[in-house]
């Protein structure tokens, strides 16, 4: 818990120094806003559509992943999944794939933002996005490099779980700032 905190605190201090506004902002509106905004998308998809799907692959793929991660702690990890792969192969793949769509994720929803003309990394939910962005990059080096070592496992479980949690705070996060666009 103690390196999430720390998490959500380097996020907290980054998102409030401002330094990285303007350069998101001109690469979201070089990149992202010109496709969006040429699609010419309904209102309604333009306040939902990133929630929605980040929604999914949270609850899919996070979800998912993370009963896989206890299933390997729990000593399951050569059980086949529906996938045919092993559980101790599925689960690294998954969690890879969600923190990609992530990544992905959080930059169609600052585009989202631009395009609504509303102020970007102002809000919790930004602050959540980037903790969990970090700490789950964090976690992803911690399973790749833990081998058998007890300590890592066991911290990698626990921080995996309370990114979940952070991801969870994320999405209500979420949830609350678009009801208040």
């Amino acid at each position: 818990l103690a390196v999430t905190g720390a998490g959500l605190a380097a996020s907290t201090a980054l998102i409030n120094a401002h330094v990285i506004d303007a350069p998101i902002a001109a690469y979201l509106n070089t990149v992202g806003v010109p496709i969006i905004s040429a699609a010419n998308l309904p209102e309604l998809a333009i306040k939902w559509l990133h929630g929605a799907n980040m929604g999914i692959v949270l609850t899919a793929m996070g979800g998912y992943g993370t009963y896989l991660g206890w299933q390997i702690r729990s000593g399951n990890g050569e059980n086949e999944t529906l996938t045919g792969d092993l559980v101790r192969e599925l689960h690294p793949k998954l969690m890879g794939a969600m923190a990609l769509f992530f990544f992905l994720g959080g930059q169609g929803g600052l585009v989202f933002m631009l395009i609504q003309d509303k102020p970007l990394l102002e809000s919790p939910h930004a602050i959540t996005a980037f903790a969990g962005l970090g700490l789950l990059a964090a976690n992803g080096v911690l399973g790749k490099t833990m081998k058998s070592d007890e300590t890592k496992r066991t911290l990698h479980a626990l921080l995996g779980s309370s990114l979940m949690a952070v991801f969870g705070v994320h999405a209500a996060l979420g949830l609350n700032l678009g009801l208040s666009l």
